[in-house]
């Protein structure tokens, strides 16, 4: 082992799992240890007592570790995010002394529900809408599709991000998506519609595609939204850029995610049956739908049951009062 043991583990650990990963979790998580592994490095340097070896760490290194989320005021999913990565980093070393602390102090460890974000309104889609017809150029055009692909389609940022245009069927309306999270594993190729709110926002875009790349002295691009300088497709953080921009404009508070979760809810206020939005979202259970997306808000729960009886539940049968039999009687006695 080297002069940095956690950092060549992990260089390990990462490089073993990547062909189970899809490009951006696996980038994604390679970025997350490696910020641990700093931040361990920092704390080495502060009590040189510590292991440095992750193979040999105790209870007493993961107790400085989660101490250290605890001071940075991490939050509590991101606290049990993060152990759960370097969990795999040390089963992946033969380590189990996380999975030992579990068992005997499962105190020590973060608890708490995830808390499902917020899905927009319309006065939000609005102000974000009205916010991008201030950007010009060919980033205009970019970032009012983006914005307007989110919205109307519920992708995940890297399944438009990587779409190519071949995936774009203006005939049927339809986006396959070519790359879905968990891609070579669990992850299943699915193919969502593009409604009509979304229809000439995706024919002005393929026009300006077309005029931009002709401007290039190019026929043809395989990425759907192609860059206008070099080649290839837009990175991840591009996209966050892109989110930033309209933040700044708009006023508004939103991620792609949030895109995402009003896509979902979107559907089942306007009565879209939940394992239809969750097919469309390209999740195995409803349960994640639910939970960590969008469910059917109480108002159109109550119209819904409202209508149910209406339409098609017998009422109690009673027999009727004295009162209504008996024309002499004034009163219920």
């Amino acid at each position: 082992m080297g002069r940095y043991p956690l950092k060549e583990t992990i260089g390990r650990y990462m490089e073993s799992n990547r062909s189970f990963l899809a490009e951006t979790t696996f980038i994604e998580r390679g970025r997350k240890l490696r910020a641990f592994a700093e931040q361990y490095d920092e704390m080495h340097g502060r009590d040189a007592t510590l292991e440095a070896d992750p193979a040999k760490w105790t209870e007493r290194e993961m107790g400085a570790i989660i101490l250290d989320m605890r001071k940075r005021h991490l939050g509590l999913g991101t606290q049990k995010k993060q152990l759960g990565h370097i969990n795999a980093v040390l089963k992946f070393v033969g380590n189990g002394v996380m999975s030992k602390m579990k068992v005997q102090t499962p105190h020590a460890f973060p608890r708490g529900q995830y808390v499902r974000g917020p899905s927009l309104t319309a006065g939000q889609l609005d102000a974000l809408f009205d916010a991008v017809e201030k950007v010009t150029g060919w980033h205009g055009e970019v970032v009012r599709f983006v914005m307007a692909g989110y919205a109307y389609t519920g992708l995940r940022m890297s399944e438009l991000r990587r779409a190519q245009f071949a995936d774009l069927d203006l005939r049927g309306w339809t986006l396959r998506v070519r790359h879905p999270k968990g891609e070579g594993s669990y992850g299943e190729y699915r193919v969502v519609p593009l409604p009509g709110p979304l229809k000439p926002c995706v024919e002005r875009f393929v026009r300006t595609r077309e005029s931009m790349l002709a401007g290039k002295g190019e026929l043809v691009a395989e990425p759907l939204i192609p860059r206008q300088r070099g080649d290839g497709y837009y990175s991840a953080n591009h996209f966050e850029q892109i989110a930033m921009e309209v933040r700044a404009l708009s006023g508004v508070d939103f991620d792609f995610r949030s895109l995402r979760r009003t896509y979902g809810q979107n559907l089942l206020n306007r009565g879209v049956q939940l394992s239809t939005v969750s097919l469309m979202l390209g999740h195995a259970s409803t349960l994640t739908t639910e939970k960590y997306y969008c469910r059917k808000d109480a108002d159109s729960a109550r119209l819904e049951v409202v209508r149910a009886f209406e339409e098609s539940a017998p009422g109690p049968k009673f027999n009727p009062p004295l009162i209504d039999k008996k024309p002499g009687l004034t009163g219920y006695v």
